[in-house]
């Protein structure tokens, strides 16, 4: 009898320090596999502020086991193959288990146990509610973001009158809210957190439809009480920190709230930082004052956002948000005003060898692009602008493509006549050029002065105020 007592107590103290530690487990079998890899997406997660995958192979039954560890509620997607993935809702402690034919993996998972019910009901509701492919959708750039909506909002943005979109935003939040608790009342099995995620899904993307009607479109002569949409959310809750249709919703109120007000004369991140300070509270403060800095650091000079970066690391109550924005305040160093530019030797687009050494005594503009990058294209359309104001013997642009191959690369450049000098960075992203640079997203650039050093950059990137900057350079 001990010593059946001493291992049920053992198992008990398994399964609590299992969920104390937020260890998450993923796992299942997909029939007839022949591809062996298989990818779990975890979306930009709270401490490290960045999107990361983890990869695991089958065995030879076409098992696989995920074992992470989480600490908060995570939409999450597993891929299989080079264009099949699932999303799915994982909570700290979970054990999911899901199964799945290899040659239709997203539309035959079926997802296990009691444990499997959030997943049911997410299948259902993404089937329901068909998210528009990231291609297709429609982009607003509005003071420091992009604004991104379905094709089908974007049309009725441009047709509609306030209080018509205002009616439709309207009707598709409620038709999903009363579809999600249509879901409460026949499965009982749904945790009240997933509800709580499912329910934020619908209110925040219905907020920022509003939002990108009202701010981001450039509607003219609106009423002021349209932004009254605002009151009937919460604007912090520290349960929604991982929701994506939060986050993005908080990113750009916040961005609407700076650009709209009587603003400091702040750089326009650290400003959102201080406004950030102003209206959020809690946890979800300090992730969003975090997210401003990373941002802030990686788009513009880092003197501008010392006094923030310092405000944040010495007075948050949350540390674990410094982690990542130290990283990024730590490799921004190394490109910090009047420090050397990292010296290259590539091929241009014929051929001949071109060195950032080549061009001292001139001050050079730099920027990484690819074709599938649809700000890249803005901005390099608008630099065409800028090469034809300035005199081309004293003001080089240089053009790095993180292309996927050369070809597509050389096309692009030829078709659209695009000047300056071209070079092309075997591997992309993970190029030694990009690393050189601290390029992890673009569109990124720098400003390079007559000495070879990092020169600050202007806080508007328009054509004119480029334009004006690089001529006070020489």
């Amino acid at each position: 009898m001990r010593t059946l007592m001493t291992l049920l107590l053992a198992v008990l103290l398994c399964q609590s320090a299992f969920a104390q530690t937020g260890n998450t487990q993923i796992s299942g079998t997909l029939h007839g596999a022949s591809w062996k890899k298989i990818s779990l997406k975890i979306g930009e997660n709270q401490a490290n502020m960045s999107q990361y995958s983890v990869d695991t192979q089958l065995n030879e039954d076409n098992e696989f086991t995920f074992d992470i560890s989480l600490s908060e509620p995570q939409f999450v997607a597993i891929s299989y193959g080079p264009n099949s993935w699932v999303n799915l809702y994982v909570e700290p402690g979970n054990q999911i288990e899901l199964e799945a034919d290899s040659k239709n993996f997203d539309r035959t998972v079926y997802f296990k146990g009691s444990e499997g019910a959030n997943n049911r009901v997410f299948q259902t509701y993404m089937q329901q509610f068909p998210k528009e492919s990231k291609f297709k959708r429609k982009q607003y750039k509005k003071g420091t973001l992009y604004y991104e909506v379905p094709t089908d909002i974007f049309s009725k943005i441009f047709l509609l009158n306030p209080s018509a979109f205002a009616s439709y935003a309207q009707s598709i939040k409620q038709h999903k809210l009363n579809t999600i608790s249509a879901y409460v009342l026949s499965f009982p099995d749904i945790s009240p957190m997933f509800v709580k995620q499912l329910r934020a899904n619908a209110e925040y993307e219905w907020a920022h439809y509003m939002l990108s009607y009202g701010y981001a479109s450039n509607k003219r002569n609106l009423d002021p009480n349209f932004f009254d949409f605002a009151n009937e959310i919460a604007l912090s809750d520290d349960d929604l920190v991982n929701n994506p249709a939060y986050r993005q919703f908080i990113k750009g109120w916040i961005d609407y709230r700076f650009f709209s007000g009587e603003t400091p004369d702040y750089n326009h991140f650290a400003g959102q930082y201080f406004l950030a300070k102003e209206e959020l509270h809690g946890k979800t403060r300090a992730f969003f004052q975090s997210d401003i800095l990373i941002r802030g650091l990686k788009k513009t000079d880092m003197s501008l956002m010392l006094n923030a970066y310092d405000d944040f690391v010495k007075s948050t109550e949350h540390q674990e948000y410094t982690t990542s924005l130290r990283g990024v305040f730590n490799q921004k160093n190394r490109a910090a005003v009047g420090s050397p530019a990292p010296s290259f030797t590539m091929a241009d687009i014929n051929g001949n060898p071109v060195s950032l050494n080549d061009f001292i005594g001139k001050v050079v503009y730099v920027d990484f692009w690819a074709t599938w990058c649809r700000p890249c294209l803005s901005k390099i359309s608008m630099t065409k602008t800028v090469q034809s104001r300035v005199p081309s013997s004293e003001v080089v642009f240089i053009h790095i493509s993180l292309e996927k191959t050369a070809k597509k690369w050389r096309d692009s450049v030829r078709f659209q006549n695009l000047g300056g000098v071209h070079l092309f960075a075997e591997g992309g992203i993970d190029s030694e050029i990009a690393k050189a640079f601290d390029v992890s997203m673009m569109p990124a650039y720098f400003i390079i002065d007559r000495y070879g050093n990092f020169a600050p950059k202007p806080d508007k990137t328009d054509a004119f105020t480029l334009q004006d900057y690089l001529v006070k350079l020489l």
